[in-house]
């Protein structure tokens, strides 16, 4: 089982993970792009310090950024693998992630750097894959320039999200399903997050704003009762979407705010089946926490 992080932990990680989406953002506005965001278009300004190249790598890797000390250029190269079949030129979501990932080790300047001193080139495979910190700094970079706040913002908080309306943003901005996805709920202005099962477990969690404001925190490491049957179904090859509901105690961590436990949630359940994961797109009525608020300034 995972190490618990602490609530210090994960806000220092995510504040660090929302600098990397602010990066992409000030690019997307001091280049005037407008979305659906070519990040081969956005490689293309950096051409004196940066080359692309795309070719089918197989299992390998997804996307790869190394720096040619003896030419003093970076090389990005990605896998087109996701692409066969599609017209010459286009690519798939998964290639325009994995190009956007990379872009963000060039574009984040403690990546950059650490890449120019000589650190080894970074290989990626898959979105929202790892844990370690500088990939989920690429992978904040990478949704967020493919789906630029300015513009994804008003869109996703036209009303409360569901996976119909997050498959719909997503082919608006040429992206992956579980990307869109994301980058919805951590844009979301209603309480909602984005958790990522693999392994027999959930490997990640996604929060929006207005959940951490209600104290309500990610937790990982963990199989909730109501995902186990989704799961099993994943492995035996059905990729059938369910619908559940649960309890905030079944998902998060509220450090000792219990009077959140109780509180229900929505599950909806969707597999993904090219990466093995069941994502849960976990929704709260914000009336149901907002009543919650109003006992406890009363009992107070």
């Amino acid at each position: 089982m995972m190490t618990p992080k602490s609530k210090m932990d994960w806000m220092v990680e995510q504040s660090q993970q929302d600098r990397a989406a602010l990066t992409a953002d000030e690019l997307v506005a001091r280049l005037q792009l407008q979305p659906p965001i070519d990040p081969l278009q956005v490689a293309a300004t950096e051409k004196r310090l940066l080359r692309t190249g795309g070719s089918d790598f197989g299992s390998r890797y997804d996307g790869k950024l190394e720096f040619v000390r003896s030419r003093g250029l970076f090389l990005l190269f990605y896998n087109t693998k996701y692409d066969l079949g599609l017209p010459n030129g286009e690519h798939h979501p998964r290639t325009r992630f994995s190009i956007s990932h990379e872009l963000g080790h060039f574009f984040i300047d403690h990546h950059h750097q650490s890449l120019r001193s000589g650190a080894r080139a970074h290989r990626s495979t898959g979105e929202f894959c790892s844990h370690r910190q500088i990939e989920r700094e690429a992978d904040a970079f990478a949704a967020s320039l493919l789906m630029p706040t300015q513009f994804a913002r008003p869109i996703i908080n036209q009303q409360e999200l569901s996976m119909g309306r997050i498959e719909s943003i997503a082919k608006s901005f040429g992206v992956s399903t579980v990307s869109a996805a994301i980058r919805s709920v951590r844009l979301s202005d209603f309480p909602c997050a984005l958790a990522g099962i693999n392994g027999g477990q959930v490997a990640w969690m996604f929060p929006s704003e207005a959940l951490v404001a209600a104290g309500i925190y990610p937790k990982r490491g963990f199989m909730p009762e109501s995902a186990k049957q989704p799961w099993e179904n994943l492995q035996s090859g059905n990729a059938d979407r369910t619908v559940g509901e649960g309890q905030v105690v079944d998902w998060f961590r509220t450090f000792g705010n219990d009077e959140r436990h109780e509180v229900w949630v929505t599950e909806e359940f969707h597999p993904i089946p090219i990466m093995n994961t069941l994502i849960a797109l976990l929704t709260i009525d914000e009336n149901t926490l907002v009543g919650d608020d109003d006992e406890h300034e009363e009992d107070n």
